[in-house]
């Protein structure tokens, strides 16, 4: 059950990207495509390994492969970024729970990857905790996100992006594909500079970048990557829908890094830090830890 602990840490890199992406797109960068821009540059970084890893070019049916998950994922993260742009990033969070269940029926339908019985009870039992983990106490209501729309249409086009990269790594080593994945994402950046629209705002997104604002954005991008890696890595030894039941994890990463920012640092972020909203988050622990430990039992 190795996946597991890769597929959480995975998780806990996004949620510290998940909170800097709200803080820099709601305090610095005005426009989210600019941002995706700035993060995927500076995520260039990751090239770095090629040196250090068996790097080669794949067959042309496999690079065509690789290319279109790639190109769902930048699609994903356009429209992701829309959505943080218009609302809380904790709020934004229970949209991706929509990611396993349309992992699951994409993977059924495009790679026959079936669960066993016990194996969709946990699934069932890991959703349900990730549901919990994302709801949020209004006043005397239960709410949900507005960004509903946006984030449908990133959570589908993630889930595309997840069993394509489960079938290829079945083939391909994950490490090579996360190469060729970073390559075809940084080029895929360019053709936005053929909006004049972009390029003004682009033009006075930069001079919004301090050092501090620089830094900040690479130290994302890293941990952008790290996750990145290390999904692709989870997805090569298990099944994405799994994988993806475990997103609960990343939501309460999430609300534990917003709540010691908030009470630190509240004019970053802030969370609801009523009683609650705190004990939904522990409810949400329970079930998924009884779901990690259905898990192991299967």
């Amino acid at each position: 059950m190795t996946w597991i602990f890769i597929a959480l840490a995975s998780y806990f890199f996004w949620a510290l990207v998940n909170i800097g992406d709200k803080y820099l797109i709601s305090q610095k960068i005005k426009n989210p495509y600019s941002y995706l821009v700035f993060l995927v540059w500076a995520g260039g970084v990751g090239l770095l390994m090629i040196p250090f890893i068996d790097f080669f070019v794949p067959a042309a049916g496999w690079l065509f492969l690789i290319a279109s998950a790639s190109a769902l994922y930048f699609l994903g993260s356009i429209f992701y970024y829309q959505a943080v742009k218009i609302e809380d990033i904790s709020r934004v969070n229970i949209l991706w729970n929509l990611i396993p269940i349309f992992t699951l029926i994409i993977s059924w339908l495009a790679i026959d990857e079936q669960l066993t019985h016990s194996q969709l009870l946990a699934f069932i039992i890991l959703v349900s905790g990730a549901i919990v983990a994302s709801i949020h106490f209004r006043q005397t209501r239960l709410s949900f996100s507005r960004a509903l729309p946006l984030m449908i249409a990133s959570t589908i086009l993630y889930a595309s992006y997840a069993v394509m990269i489960r079938y290829i790594s079945q083939v391909i080593p994950f490490v090579l594909i996360y190469v060729w994945n970073l390559i075809t994402v940084i080029v895929l950046t360019l053709p936005l500079f053929l909006s004049k629209r972009f390029r003004i705002n682009f033009q006075a997104d930069i001079k919004n970048i301090n050092k501090k604002v620089f830094f900040t954005i690479v130290g994302i991008a890293i941990f952008d990557e790290l996750g990145v890696l290390f999904g692709m890595w989870a997805l090569s030894l298990g099944r994405a829908a799994m994988i993806f039941a475990l997103e609960g994890a990343q939501t309460l990463f999430v609300f534990m890094l917003a709540v010691l920012i908030s009470l630190f640092r509240p004019k970053i972020i802030s969370e609801e830090l009523d009683k609650r909203n705190i004990v939904l988050k522990i409810i949400a622990l329970i079930i998924i830890i009884v779901g990690l430990l259905m898990v192991n039992l299967t």
